[in-house]
């Protein structure tokens, strides 16, 4: 019979496979080897590294780990080591290399190595009780990316028209306008330009980074005009309100003050206006054992959301499960009065409805 120890041994001895190979996608991901083979096709590891300007010893030990790893294929395994010819399979192709894809996955290796270089910081803040503000590109590239297909798929296709009044305002005249708290590279707001023709988005994001991020991608998505991003607080002095819709996507767990930002958003909204606020599905209570769901976001809230939410005075700590009966105290010390689970439909994310 297998001991509690040696299955907590195993399963680290797995978790370590595991993170080889999240690090080594993400060598090939920021080294541009899979969008290389996915263009070109079958390659050596001289050929791919002359095209990709790397060494290519390096890249063939890359290559080679890569097909032991049961990622990429290798057409002639025998074959002496600097002729063997390596390809990047169908199914492989689109996970790794195609961003319009719902399965693409590339980005979150990104987000993991972001957690590894906040940790020598991670164990100061443990001893000190302070915050972490997200600052690395790894960090703020892949919170963008891995959310992008499923805004520009899904958002205005399936998620908001399930919210009749919502999609039926979005839809009409006089044009609505969107206001989207912690837009980040603007993915969100940019889907909902792209998806209701009509309306108008201005997105929030105190990082200037984020900001000059989704600037660019509205212009590349031809909504610049409609969709217009701006470093700023929702709780800064002096926004003009009257928004018909205002959102907040997987942010409000990272603020250091959310019930600033709740009041912000229900004074920023028009007297007939919605207010959602789109959060990780999580239990409603801590138990054990923890549902799949519970357990991943436990991993990003003690790495990355709550140091991000311990920043600054009073900082509410809240982390990444931000619990219903949590989420409506919160939404009460705004000024609202009710919380409503809208029923949308997914997987992860839960969409409540604020009411005043």
């Amino acid at each position: 019979m297998t001991s509690d120890a040696e299955r907590l041994a195993s399963r680290i001895a797995d978790a370590t496979l595991a993170v080889h190979d999240v690090l080594t996608i993400y060598v090939g991901e920021r080294l541009g080897f899979y969008d290389d083979l996915a263009r070109h096709g079958p390659s050596t590891a001289s050929e791919l590294a002359g095209r990709t300007g790397t060494h290519p010893r390096y890249v063939r030990e890359w290559l080679e780990q890569q097909a032991a790893a049961e990622i990429l294929g290798c057409e002639d395994p025998a074959a002496p080591a600097t002729a063997r010819r390596f390809l990047l399979p169908p199914a492989a192709a689109e996970v790794l290399t195609d961003r319009e894809s719902l399965l693409w996955s590339a980005a979150r290796p990104r987000s993991l190595v972001a957690l590894a270089h906040k940790l020598p910081a991670l164990l100061a803040a443990f001893r000190t009780g302070d915050g972490i503000p997200d600052g690395t590109e790894d960090a703020r590239t892949a919170q963008g990316d891995l959310g992008r297909a499923a805004f520009l798929r899904l958002l205005a296709q399936e998620w908001l028209p399930g919210i009749a009044d919502v999609d039926a305002r979005l839809r009409s005249e006089p044009p609505a306008r969107v206001l989207d708290v912690g837009c980040g590279s603007g993915w969100a707001s940019i889907a909902l330009a792209k998806g209701y023709p009509l309306v108008r988005v201005d997105g929030l994001d105190f990082d200037p980074l984020s900001v000059e991020t989704a600037r660019a991608n509205a212009d590349a998505h031809g909504v610049g005009e409609r969709a217009v991003f701006h470093a700023a607080d929702a709780a800064s002095p002096g926004l003009p309100g009257g928004y018909d819709l205002v959102v907040a996507f997987e942010s409000l767990h990272d603020m250091p003050r959310p019930v600033e930002a709740l009041a912000a958003m229900r004074r920023l909204a028009a007297p007939s206006g919605t207010v959602l606020v789109v959060e990780e599905k999580v239990a409603e209570a801590f138990s054990l054992p923890a549902s799949p769901n519970d357990r991943v976001n436990y991993g990003w809230s003690v790495l990355t959301c709550l140091p991000s939410a311990m920043c600054g005075p009073g900082a509410a700590g809240t982390g990444t499960l931000l619990r219903r009966d949590t989420l409506l105290a919160y939404a009460r010390a705004a000024g609202f009065s009710s919380l409503e689970d809208t029923g949308v439909p997914h997987d992860a994310w839960t969409f409540w409805r604020l009411g005043v």
